[in-house]
């Protein structure tokens, strides 16, 4: 029973300090960085080493708006006002996240052109899952979502977010229920004026300029929750993350998130922001992606530049299927298999990785997919690693 408590107690912290923190912002790395430096949460019964994940995982984060005033709970249709997608790659310990623009201008599956907000009203967080799909051409594994009402019991259970308010932020939307009345200084914000902050919409570069605020807002709430004094309101935490976020991470997940949490270290964050720009379409503001450049940044979103590295895999073991297999590997690394053939001959016993000069790095990559492979450079190719499977990668 105690175990079960501290798993429990292991899987709504890391949502806590991880995942609603990042659908507001930056927090990913801060919280990985405390759970890594500022203690263990579960004490002696953390998950052990074996606990980790298969391959790159990518969640879509989803930081839901008031939803329609005064419509019942049960029939209320959110719209997301904050969308993220957090890669982590376990190989690498690495975390790369791309922020999209509430107002992208998108195919919804089913709906037609919309901004990307409107998904979730009209298929909740699969129909927006699938939407990003779309947009990205890359897999979503899981979702985590959380509304205003979830983010302000948070801000509040951590005792509030000291900030310096750069200047005076006034802006009212009856229809929405948006109220926001700040005055510039260093304060402390309580969850009803946090959630002013990170949805103040009036800057000169609309959305981008919202997305920097809420990163700021992040960096200061960081501070605000490692405050040691807060390990007292670590309860008070977990029962609002309960109460509030809405995610289809089983608790298996959870546990290999917390194992890969304490092993990262201190620069393996990366943010991104879907390029793009603001465009009026039959008089609506849209963000317009520019999808020339959409294809570099998921290269480097989510495959950390392995989509720019060409690779040919020669079966050079005789077993059937065998250089297929190591080809699809490597797919899921995000390398470019240009080649799947024989070699000439299958008396190779151990697997041989013949790279270009300057390569070694991504060769190095490659060479985890085997026990013990055998690396050759070769300065006659510039652009082609040559990868002849041995009998060894039976084993692998």
């Amino acid at each position: 029973m105690r175990r079960r408590a501290k798993d429990r107690a292991i899987k709504y912290a890391v949502l806590a300090l991880v995942f609603v923190a990042l659908a507001f912002g930056s927090g990913f790395y801060l919280g990985l960085t405390w759970l890594n430096g500022g203690g263990n949460l579960a004490g002696d019964d953390s998950p052990g080493d074996d606990e980790s994940f298969d391959g790159r995982m990518n969640i879509l984060l989803l930081g839901l708006d008031a939803g329609t005033i005064g419509a019942d709970e049960k029939h209320n249709h959110y719209r997301s006002d904050t969308m993220m997608v957090v890669s982590i790659d376990p190989a690498e310990k690495a975390v790369s996240v791309l922020s999209i623009p509430r107002d992208t201008r998108v195919m919804i599956p089913g709906v037609g052109y919309q901004k990307i907000n409107a998904a979730m009203a009209y298929g909740g967080p699969e129909l927006a899952v699938q939407t990003v799909k779309e947009l990205l051409n890359v897999p979503i594994h899981h979702y985590v979502a959380i509304n205003y009402e979830g983010f302000r019991k948070l801000v509040d259970a951590i005792g509030g977010v000291e900030i310096n308010i750069e200047k005076r932020m006034k802006y009212v939307d009856k229809a929405g229920g948006l109220y926001i009345d700040l005055e510039p200084g260093l304060q402390v914000l309580d969850g009803e004026k946090a959630e002013q902050f990170v949805r103040f919409r009036k800057y000169p570069e609309g959305d981008l300029g919202r997305i920097k605020a809420q990163q700021q807002f992040l960096e200061a709430a960081a501070k605000s929750f490692f405050k040691p004094s807060n390990l007292l309101r670590l309860p008070q935490i977990v029962k609002a993350v309960q109460e509030t976020v809405k995610t289809d991470m089983d608790t298996s997940d959870m546990l290999k998130l917390a194992n890969l949490a304490r092993q990262m270290g201190q620069d393996n964050l990366k943010m991104y922001v879907l390029p793009g720009e603001g465009r009026y379409i039959n008089g609506i503001s849209y963000f317009i992606p520019y999808q020339s450049e959409i294809q570099q940044v998921v290269k480097e979103v989510f495959f950390g530049g392995n989509a720019n590295v060409k690779v040919a895999v020669l079966n050079g073991s005789g077993y059937a299927g065998l250089a297929r297999k190591v080809a699809e590997k490597l797919e899921e690394m995000g390398f470019t298999v240009v080649k799947v053939a024989n070699a000439d001959s299958f008396d190779y016993d151990t697997t041989t990785i013949i790279y270009p000069s300057g390569m070694k790095e991504y060769a190095e990559k490659m060479a985890k997919v085997f026990e013990s492979p055998r690396m050759q450079e070769d300065s006659s190719n510039e652009d082609l690693t040559t990868i002849i499977v041995g009998k060894d990668a039976q084993k692998s």
